[in-house]
């Protein structure tokens, strides 16, 4: 099989939504395409901002907001900065065999992504140690 994917957008760890927001706006010119949107399943907040590119991929930047989030330690670690590809795919299930069969790690279960309107979403890191999203594209 070979698996087409769409690169959808690049999740960039952040203290702090509003200054980032603002950094990126002064910075760069982007402005927020999204609300805040609360990701229980990953204890984080999350936005997305429009690159200005028609259908270029967005950057989603991702705030934790405990502990137990799954990016608090890569903020105390790293200080922030970029975390994650995320990429559309087709046909989901058959990507995430695609993954497996080509030694990737699913990190976590399958779960509906509160920032893409409850598109199932998976976890991997490849073999190249690169940590990847997958969206179930809509259909």
């Amino acid at each position: 099989m070979e698996l087409k994917c769409r690169l959808d957008h690049i999740g960039i760890v952040v203290r702090d939504l509003e200054e980032a927001k603002a950094y990126y706006k002064q910075c760069f010119g982007f402005d927020a395409s999204s609300p805040i949107v609360d990701e229980p399943a990953q204890k984080v907040k999350i936005v997305f901002l429009e690159t200005g590119h028609g259908d270029a991929p967005s950057i989603e930047l991702i705030q934790p907001v405990s502990e137990a989030s799954t990016v608090f330690n890569f903020l105390e670690k790293t200080g922030g900065g970029l975390h994650h590809l995320a990429y559309l795919v087709s046909d989901f299930d058959e990507a995430i065999e695609h993954f497996k069969k080509n030694k990737a790690l699913m990190v976590g279960k399958v779960y509906p992504g509160a920032g893409h309107k409850g598109q199932r979403v998976i976890w991997f890191y490849t073999a190249r140690k690169d940590l990847v999203e997958l969206i179930e594209e809509k259909k």
